[in-house]
């Protein structure tokens, strides 16, 4: 799962207890209630008794869609699913656009925005008599079990959003949410808008793992400097070694294999790293790569994978460099630490 920044028109907090909070979004003075079910209990909805003919009190399962694909694409079609989760009130009807264009509504999803491509959000919309808060009160009542509420939160322009969670499904979806979000349409009206939210896990391109051909594995650790005038960064290699035993050669190419892939477009700040780690596989000790892995030490750790004639790859997440060095210690025996930074002369 990639970054995720909060709505432009609304905020939530996960806590274990209720907290307020005020913020300044998109020109929005935004209050925040989460974590406390009794902050949430506005009067009846009345009139609203039952859903109407398009809800779902059963649901869908929560599990993962059917459909074949690629995790993209099953994640549309769950996407799809959770939407007919959405228990609409009873005289509600779906329109097919934004009953409030000139709201910030229409403009933001109730989920939060993400700045990674590893996530799909679909969007239906709502009309239903009542006010706001009652609608978005007696959704939470009847929308299926499954789906846990999460967060909620109001702006000063007064728009309402409760957002519900359902089960990650390991290996495909790290994360799945379905946002209702209300405001008044004015005539008694109120305007809903629902956002499903399903955040799919990246799958390897076939045959980018270590073949099996590989016999030997170099090791090379490096500390990485910058100081100097005109400022340049410098590279020492303060370790390096050859593992030849073929269980340790295995037992780092399947370490390396079973790593997931970094979700496209996730990456988040950090410090300067102090130094890296290499492992390169070849056949024979001095002869072609067959797959290099390098990670950065004591900063930035992404791991990027690389093999010959394969786009390179980010593996393992954010502590990837640590976790690879871990590693090659268990298997190899060595001893190695993180490298301390030093100062370019």
């Amino acid at each position: 799962m990639g970054m995720r920044f909060l709505s432009g028109f609304a905020q939530w907090m996960r806590r274990p207890c209720a907290v307020f909070r005020v913020a300044a979004l998109a020109g929005c003075v935004v209050t925040v209630l989460a974590g406390c079910a009794a902050g949430h209990a506005p009067p009846p909805y009345a009139g609203a008794s039952s859903p109407g003919p398009a809800a779902s009190t059963t649901g869908v399962t929560g599990t993962s869609s059917p459909s074949p694909g690629t995790p993209q694409q099953r994640a549309v079609a769950d996407a799809d699913l959770m939407l007919k989760a959405f228990a609409s009130p009873a005289s509600a009807r779906e329109v097919a656009s934004s009953p409030v264009p000139s709201s910030p509504m229409s403009r933001s999803p109730g989920t939060p925005t993400p700045t990674d491509n590893d996530v799909v959000t679909e969007t239906s919309w709502w009309l239903a008599p009542g006010d706001p808060q009652q609608v978005l009160a007696w959704e939470a009542a009847h929308i299926p079990a499954l789906y846990h509420l999460s967060g909620w939160g109001t702006s000063a322009t007064g728009i309402w959003v409760d957002v519900f969670s359902i089960p990650a499904v390991p290996g495909l979806f790290d994360e799945r949410e379905l946002a209702v979000s209300t405001t008044a349409a004015g005539h008694g009206q109120t305007a809903i808008r629902v956002d499903a939210l399903v955040d799919w896990i990246p799958v390897r391109p076939p045959g980018d793992t270590v073949p099996a051909t590989a016999r030997v594995a170099t090791l090379a650790e490096t500390r990485w400097g910058f100081g100097g005038t005109p400022p340049r960064q410098t590279t020492t290699v303060i370790a390096t070694a050859t593992v030849t035993d073929p269980a340790q050669v295995a037992a780092l190419a399947a370490y390396l294999n079973g790593l997931p892939v970094d979700p496209p477009g996730g990456v988040s700040s950090c410090l300067m790293s102090s130094g890296g780690i290499t492992v390169t596989f070849s056949t024979r000790p001095g002869g072609p790569a067959l797959a290099k892995a390098s990670a950065g030490l004591g900063g930035c750790e992404f791991l990027s994978y690389t093999m010959p004639g394969q786009q390179t790859v980010g593996l393992g997440g954010g502590p990837a460099g640590e976790n690879l060095l871990d590693e090659i210690d268990r298997v190899s025996g060595l001893h190695w630490k993180l490298p301390q930074p030093s100062a370019a002369p």
